[in-house]
């Protein structure tokens, strides 16, 4: 058993162990998503603009992982136009659904507006499915798995920290205010590939 630890690439240095048995080291902590995207492995996902005409609970967003690793979805971003027609008192109600696997969003494949490496230096991207919906699409199946509230004209940006393994879905569905005729909105997913393999 060596007496030291070493240095392995060439050089003669060695790790220092102190009077109370404790070995030194200097460390950087990097947090896995800025990690991530430093490797260019970081995402931004939007449908870009997408105007709903009724008040009916609408699917538009479906992701779908197809990578070999786990996506981690860290932020969620949805945009809110004023309603015509909408209940100005009544919110827009927004559910994440886990696992959805069938519906007209998931048929017509319309592919979101952006799928968008983080990393500006980077040729790297997502293999995956980025499917943005309209007024009479269907999501079904699947799990209801968070709701959220919030009043048409803004922008609601929701913290959340959910991983997708290979082959695994999440979907947003959005409900606009009674007697909605017209909203414009979008739904954004901010993740990123996971390094430790998911």
């Amino acid at each position: 058993m060596p007496d030291s630890i070493v240095s392995a690439a060439g050089a003669k240095h060695g790790a220092k162990v102190d009077d109370t048995l404790r070995l030194h080291t200097r460390a950087v902590q990097v947090e896995e998503e800025t990690e991530a995207n430093i490797e260019g492995d970081a995402y931004n996902i939007n449908t870009g603009k997408i105007t709903l005409t009724d008040a009916a609970d609408t699917p538009v967003l479906y992701f779908k992982n197809n990578e070999e690793r786990a996506v981690h979805v860290t932020a969620i971003a949805i945009g809110f136009g004023t309603s015509t027609g909408g209940s100005a008192t009544e919110q827009v109600e927004v559910t994440v659904i886990r696992n959805p696997t069938a519906g007209t969003i998931i048929d017509n494949a319309t592919d979101a507006d952006i799928n968008s490496n983080r990393n500006y230096g980077s040729s790297n991207s997502l293999t995956s499915l980025a499917y943005k919906g309209a007024t009479g699409n269907t999501m079904t199946d699947g799990t209801d798995h968070l709701y959220i509230f919030q009043n048409d004209f803004g922008r609601l940006f929701a913290t959340i920290d959910e991983v997708l393994p290979k082959g695994t879905t999440l979907g947003i569905k959005l409900k606009p205010p009674t007697g909605n005729t017209s909203m414009p909105c979008y739904a954004a997913l901010i993740c990123n590939i996971m390094q430790n393999g998911g």
